[in-house]
């Protein structure tokens, strides 16, 4: 029965354990080629990210903080270019309160209708 081309069981065995033997080494080294790829796309990546997200980055308008005031409103100081101002959004309505001056760092002018300190003590 060798003539039909069937492999009998000993021919078979003998076959996969000959294989099997340096199975391991084929996974180990498919294992390494994967290792490998990871580590080269991920420095490629680091490479090419400036190039990749240069059409999408808008660097002049960033939010620097935020505060939460209530569970509605958040007070919020922005960045645009080098202007830094403050906004109050949230509720009915959001407000620009203003462009906050750096060098003298003064605090948004008040409502008309809050007490001033100084009318406090004049009295």
């Amino acid at each position: 029965m060798s003539g039909t081309g069937l492999l009998t069981t000993s021919q078979t065995g003998s076959l996969a354990y000959g294989i099997g033997s340096f199975a391991w080494l084929a996974y180990l080294a498919s294992f390494a080629i994967v290792i490998a790829l990871i580590l080269l796309s991920r420095h490629g990546l680091k490479y090419l990210e400036p190039y990749l997200l240069k059409g999408r980055q808008t660097r002049t308008l960033a939010i620097v903080e935020s505060l939460a005031v209530d569970q509605r409103r958040r007070l919020s100081i922005i960045r645009y270019n080098r202007k830094t101002g403050l906004i109050l959004t949230g509720g009915g309505n959001d407000l620009f309160l203003g462009w906050v001056d750096e060098q003298g760092a003064s605090p948004p002018p008040i409502l008309p209708s809050a007490a001033q300190p100084s009318d406090i003590h004049a009295g």
